[in-house]
């Protein structure tokens, strides 16, 4: 038994310099390596580009067994800026206001965003506006047919009135057809078939698709902003109004400090974007307001205000 031993651990001691030569030979690194994809406007979950790196082995030793088993790839999140629209009231009623989310997910980005609108927790930025939905619907998939979509959801009835249910649907409409642009018509479903309404007012069953943006969004909006910033300030937004004017107002802790007028790009039905340079400005608390004027009585007819810190 001790001879045996012995010679067992002079064969080992032989072939432990071949293992650690063979041990020495360089592998090639994944080829499927992940890269973490850049922002851009409208994202998408990104592709597997090859490593075009690679280390050759010796030229004397070459591994004698090829790996069979390849550690596989999980898809890398990408950043995406999701449109989620929220209501607002004005003297015209209740219209749509626009506001972003940047979110990591690799998920349908039509899908995403209606998620991401109905979920309970979800809220505007902008204390003005408000969300119709979470209230405990769910929506269970988005299925795509050329520019048809299907979106089928777990209803919770909404207890609101006609023209609230209206656009609790539009909500759904704008919002899939701005984080899915091939999409231009969309049907409901509840478990796969369809259902009479949402809160007993509008007919569910019917294809909808996005009315007259001059009928359903908001006259001035005034794109979302940082709750601090710093000098320059320049803000900017987008109107549909008469003869394309806007009218704006600048308070600083309070008091108004500033007011003029700025020309959207278009006057309605054309949507354009205006833009106010507001220059250097102190530390203290702001508040923009941008106005439609109505052009019968020159009352306020709706507004966007958004406020910020400069420090």
């Amino acid at each position: 038994m001790k001879r045996t031993g012995r010679f067992t651990k002079l064969v080992v001691l032989l072939a432990l310099p071949a293992i650690l030569v063979s041990c020495h030979v360089a592998v090639a690194p994944n080829p499927n390596a992940s890269v973490t994809p850049t922002l851009s406007p409208a994202p998408s979950p990104s592709g597997w580009p090859s490593n075009s790196a690679s280390t050759s082995a010796s030229p004397t030793i070459e591994p004698t067994v090829s790996p069979t088993i390849k550690p596989s790839a999980s898809p890398s999140l990408a950043k995406m800026t999701l449109a989620l629209y929220y209501v607002g009231k004005t003297n015209n009623g209740l219209r749509l206001y626009r506001e972003f989310r940047s979110v990591m997910s690799t998920d349908d980005m039509g899908l995403y965003s209606l998620q991401a609108l109905v979920r309970k927790k979800n809220h505007p930025f902008d204390m003005d506006y408000y969300n119709l939905w979470g209230n405990g619907s769910v929506i269970n998939y988005v299925r795509y047919s050329g520019s048809r979509a299907v979106v089928d959801i777990a209803v919770v009835p909404l207890k609101v009135g006609a023209e609230a249910e209206m656009r609790a649907i539009d909500q759904l409409v704008w919002t899939l057809t701005a984080n899915h642009p091939s999409t231009t018509s969309v049907t409901f479903t509840s478990s796969g078939k369809s259902f009479e309404s949402f809160a007993g007012h509008v007919d569910a069953r019917q294809i909808f698709s996005r009315e007259l943006h001059y009928e359903v969004l908001a006259p001035v909006w005034v794109d979302q902003v940082a709750a601090v910033m710093t000098s320059p300030v320049i803000m900017r937004g987008t109107a549909c109004t008469f003869e394309a004017g806007v009218h704006w107002q600048l308070f600083r802790n309070g008091e108004l400090i500033r007011e003029k007028h700025v020309l959207a790009s278009g006057a309605c039905p054309v949507r354009g974007g205006w833009s106010v340079n507001l220059g250097m400005l102190r530390e203290g608390h702001y508040m923009f307001a941008a106005q439609d004027i109505s052009a019968k009585d020159g009352s306020v007819t709706q507004e966007d205000t958004k406020e910020f810190v400069i420090r």
